[in-house]
């Protein structure tokens, strides 16, 4: 399958579905060190902000990755979640994305405050709104280190599928 990765970051989605023998299409960073590292480690030209990428230059693609900013979810930041003025719009850019592009799958990941910030509220909105535009949604929170990777680092994994999650598990932990 072919596959996009947005805020791309050092490529963990890419070297993850590579792995599994598929093919990266398209990636954004915004930062310019990440994007340099990137291009050097895949091969692959980068965009920038997704913000000011136009969707008629993104590739058709079965699976659109995206490792948002987390900074408005944390416990460690101001919270201000959806409403920040810096990342609170990401989100909609991915929406956007999956509109003009319809892939059939789905793989975001954030902070685990995600789920419970502003009460749930935060996610609760997100989710329908993934939901409003023909995904069924799951998530599960998973870390590194219950796959034998030492590293705590708990994460939020949100999957979405157009034609359903029936045949989808979660990994069990090893």
């Amino acid at each position: 399958m072919k596959f996009i990765d947005l805020f791309a970051g050092l490529g963990g989605f890419h070297v993850a579905l590579r792995r599994l023998g598929h093919e990266c299409v398209f990636a954004a960073e915004i930062d310019p060190v990440l994007q340099s590292l990137y291009t050097k480690n895949f091969g692959l030209p980068i965009s920038g902000d997704v913000r000011d990428i136009d969707i008629s230059i993104i590739p058709k693609h079965d699976i659109l990755c995206a490792g948002f900013p987390c900074q408005p979810f944390s416990k460690a930041g101001l919270q201000l979640g959806l409403d920040c003025p810096r990342f609170g719009n990401l989100f909609d850019s991915v929406l956007a994305i999956l509109r003009g592009r319809n892939p059939e799958f789905i793989i975001l990941e954030n902070v685990p405050n995600l789920a419970r910030h502003q009460g749930g509220k935060t996610w609760q909105t997100m989710r329908a709104k993934l939901e409003a535009i023909g995904y069924r949604i799951d998530e599960h929170r998973l870390s590194p280190h219950q796959f034998g990777i030492p590293q705590i680092r708990e994460r939020i994994y949100i999957v979405g599928r157009r034609s359903g999650l029936d045949d989808f598990r979660w990994p069990d932990p090893t």
